[in-house]
Order: C-alpha cells, then sequence, then structure tokens
C-alpha cells in the first residue's frame, strides 16, 4: 500500500474491541501496515450479542477481503463452519418469492441491457439466466470458471460465503502473526479528551493506555467515538434472537421468510442450520442509524460503532469491509488528521446512505405485514433518490445509478424483477433487434445454464471433496 512509510508520526494504533469488528480490522491493519507502526489492542466487553447484527451471509466482496487480511479460503474451509453462498432466497417477501443471487455484470448486446430485451419479448423474470440462482435451487456449488473459460454458462456466477459472526472472527484472530500485535488485559472503562481528541483510553485495572490513532471496533457502545460523536441519526429498534440446530444439509443460500412479528432467516452451515428471527423486540436489541461523522479528532468508528444497520441483505458485512478498506486507504501521515478525516466522513455517509436505498426498497412491497415491526420499517420516507430508481425502473426500465453504489446494477435488477416492478417500456434501441432471435439467444442462455448446473455436485458434496484435497496439500 503506498503511502504507509510515510505515515511517521502515527507510530502506534490502538484499536478498541472484543468481537468481529475488531478481530478484522487488527487482521487487516497487521497484514497492510510496515512493521515499526505498533499495533495495540483492547476490549471492551462481551460483543457477542451485537456481532448477531453483522448477520450471516457475505457479498462476493469478501474473498479478496478476507485474502488482503491474511484469511485465505483454504483456513475458511478447514478451520471453520463456514459454507458457500449463491445469495438469498426471498421465499414470501410481500406475496412475491425471487432468489436475490449474485452476479457479474449481465451482458450487454448491441449496447442494450439485458433485461430491456426480457421486456421486449415479455420473458418473464431474469431467474432462468442467472446461473448462481439455477445451482442455488438446486443445492449444486463449485467454484466458478474464471480465466480462460469466459463462455461457459457459470462465468458470471458469483458467490459469497453463510457465517456465523464469532467462528468467522476466529479465523481473523489466527491470521494475525505471532508477536504483531499487543494484546492488552482489561478493558476499556473511561476515555479522556482534550481539545476534541483522545489523549488516552483508563482500563478497568486501572492503567491509563495512549496512542496516535484510535480505532473504536466496540460496536453500537462506541465507547471510544461516542465521547467525541455523541449524536445518534435514527430511532427505529430491532431486536434478534438466534438459535441453531444440527443438519447435514449445507444448501447453498440463505432463506429468508416473513412473519407477522418481522422475518427469519435459515442459514446452512457445515453441520448446522443457523436460524435467525428479527423483530422489533425481544432478543438482543439495537437502535439502527448511524453517527453524523466516522472520524473525529484521532478516532474512527469501524462497523457499529459509527453505524448499525439490519442484517435483512449482505449489508452489515459489505459495509464493515469497506469501513476497513476506507480506513487503510487513508492512513493519516501526521497529527493533523482533518484532511483524512474529511474525506473519509464523505465516504462514509454515501456507502452507508446508497446501502440504505438497497435496504429500504425492500419495505416498499405491497402486502407485507401489519405488525409492529413492519409498521416501523414502513413508516420510514422512502428516499427521494430510491423513489428516482423505483419509478425510472417501473416506467422504462431505466436503472439509476449513483457513484460507487455498494449493490451494482445486476443486484438492482435482480431486485427490482423479483419485487414485481415490470416496465411498461423498453429502450427503443432493442427494437433494431428481430424478436424471434432474442428469443432464441435466450433460450439458449437458459438452457445452457440450466444444463452446466444438472452436472454439478451437491454443495456439501463438493465441500467434503474440497476439504479432503486440502488437507492432502497441506501435508
Amino acid at each position: 500500500m503506498q503511502g504507509l512509510e510515510s505515515a511517521g508520526r502515527v507510530g502506534r494504533i490502538l484499536v478498541c474491541g472484543s468481537g468481529l469488528a475488531a478481530e478484522m480490522t487488527v487482521a487487516a491493519l497487521a497484514a497492510q501496515l510496515p512493521a515499526h507502526v505498533a499495533i495495540v489492542r483492547v476490549n471492551a466487553g462481551n460483543q457477542r450479542a451485537s456481532d448477531l447484527f453483522y448477520g450471516s451471509v457475505t457479498a462476493p466482496s469478501a474473498y479478496a477481503f478476507n485474502l488482503s487480511a491474511g484469511v485465505d479460503e483454504r483456513r475458511l474451509i478447514l478451520d471453520s463452519d463456514t459454507s458457500f453462498s449463491w445469495g438469498t432466497r426471498y421465499a414470501d417477501w410481500g406475496g412475491r418469492g425471487w432468489m436475490q443471487g449474485f452476479a457479474l455484470p449481465f451482458p450487454v448486446v448491441d449496447g442494450v441491457q439485458m433485461h430491456q430485451y426480457l421486456t421486449l419479448v415479455g420473458a418473464d423474470g431474469i431467474t432462468p439466466y442467472v446461473a448462481g440462482v439455477q445451482a442455488a435451487r438446486r443445492g449444486v456449488f463449485v467454484h466458478p470458471p474464471r480465466e480462460g473459460d469466459g463462455q461457459h454458462p457459470l462465468a458470471r456466477a458469483e458467490y459469497g460465503y453463510q457465517f456465523d459472526p464469532a467462528d468467522y472472527a476466529a479465523l481473523f484472530a489466527a491470521a494475525v502473526p505471532a508477536g504483531r500485535v499487543e494484546r492488552l488485559a482489561g478493558s476499556v472503562v473511561g476515555v479522556e479528551v482534550v481539545d476534541g481528541a483522545i489523549v488516552s483510553v483508563g482500563l478497568d485495572d486501572g492503567r491509563a493506555v495512549g496512542a496516535d490513532w484510535y480505532v473504536d471496533c466496540s460496536g453500537p457502545a462506541a465507547m471510544l467515538l461516542s465521547a467525541l460523536v455523541p449524536d445518534w441519526e435514527g430511532d427505529r429498534r430491532i431486536a434478534i434472537e438466534v438459535e441453531e440446530r444440527a443438519s447435514a444439509d449445507e444448501a447453498p443460500l440463505r432463506t429468508v421468510r416473513v412473519s407477522p412479528e418481522g422475518w427469519q432467516s435459515e442459514t446452512p452451515l457445515k453441520g448446522r442450520v443457523r436460524r435467525m428471527r428479527v423483530s422489533a423486540s425481544g432478543g438482543a436489541g439495537v437502535v439502527l442509524g448511524r453517527r453524523s461523522r466516522g472520524w473525529v479528532g484521532n478516532c474512527v468508528g469501524i462497523g457499529q460503532a459509527a453505524a448499525v444497520v439490519e442484517p435483512l441483505t449482505p449489508t452489515p458485512m459489505m459495509l464493515l469491509e469497506r469501513d476497513i478498506e476506507r480506513l487503510l486507504a487513508l492512513i493519516p501521515t501526521g497529527s493533523d488528521m482533518g484532511v483524512e478525516a474529511r474525506e473519509y466522513d464523505r465516504r462514509f455517509a454515501d456507502d452507508h446512505d446508497h446501502a440504505e436505498l438497497f435496504q429500504r426498497a425492500f419495505f416498499t412491497a405491497d402486502e407485507l405485514p401489519d405488525g409492529s415491526y413492519w409498521q416501523a420499517a414502513k413508516a420510514q420516507a422512502v428516499p427521494e433518490k430510491l423513489a428516482r430508481k423505483l419509478t425510472m425502473f417501473a416506467d422504462r426500465g431505466v436503472l439509476v445509478a449513483y457513484d460507487l453504489e455498494p449493490f451494482h446494477p445486476e443486484d438492482w435488477t435482480i431486485l427490482h424483477l423479483g419485487m414485481g416492478l415490470q416496465p411498461t417500456r423498453h429502450d427503443r434501441l432493442a427494437d433494431r433487434a428481430d424478436p424471434a432471435r432474442v428469443r432464441q439467444f435466450l433460450s439458449k442462455m437458459a438452457g445452457d445454464i440450466e444444463a452446466a448446473v444438472t452436472k454439478l455436485p451437491p454443495a456439501r458434496v463438493y465441500r467434503a471433496q474440497l476439504e479432503q484435497y486440502l488437507k492432502r496439500g497441506m501435508i
């Protein structure tokens, strides 16, 4: 990473936290920072309850992030119960069901996006043309082909991971080289602030510990950042309850179902299924929203210390990864951190606002229940940016996009069509194509995908074989 060697004045970084965000942040800092920058880790109490709100599924971005933090997929398969994921099936959301699968960009033919041709010929949805979705429906998995085989039906498929937060955190903890991080006993009980900056943190054993830069990974309590920016934008509270049962099913998809009290998900992991219930009350609770700033003075809030989002989609993990990547990209070059803080906050606000558009779109569906959870969710105003996305797609199939959105056009295409938004008009450039040839093209594409996925092994069989292969390779 360029510029890190110039960070001479930031010689000591203190990370406060005890959960998933802290483990991921420490691993990333240890992997990316030069050895002369000291990393100190202090505890922030038990964060297992708040870590539940990171959900149980990642986006495809997790693969590259994990590698950059020293966690390769071999370790994930051999040392955890994490499983592969093609996406999430929303079984009965607003009276509709669809698979929100991961995918690389859909084909653009003669300058026209593929969904415009679907509208032209009156095709019934996009799912037959999304390889990961078809594989998920059959419960099968293989790693998608990449280099040298771009014409393979699975070449446009993408995958993420299904995980248990505590299990996942342990992978990052194990990735940190011995001796690279100074781990202090005791937990944070106080913060000393002078002139808008942290001078030291107090531990429950009476010690005061100082650093040049403070990274708050202490969850919604925000033990450091809240001393500098106590405001919180948001008042909707949700609660989570989690239970697990043994199961040999390792289906590569999470399933979400609506209930009168909220929604519940089932996430197959290795040897078990993790069930999560989300409602307005009961269980571990948290208030959704974010702070007005993520970086104040010499302190940065990572993950839930700066913002809490609902785990309805992979959004919580996507934003946590982005927070850490943004942190690494803006390592301060001196004691005056104003420039870096302003840029961090600009990107932080954009990421969270744009991710919230995707989350909020789910609650614009018809036929949702009327319980207290649903009333609170539906009462939130539809942002103008989201209204524009929904209106433009329904009117003419236009995918309105904003700079550097966490969710890509293919995510929005699947969501729009899955929720039943059928454009009333199509791109007139699509009229240049012969409808019969369009139908033939689409039929072949769907047929090729179907033929390919029928040959794939069940996900649990593939993982078992992969484990054996990796174990032989490690000997």
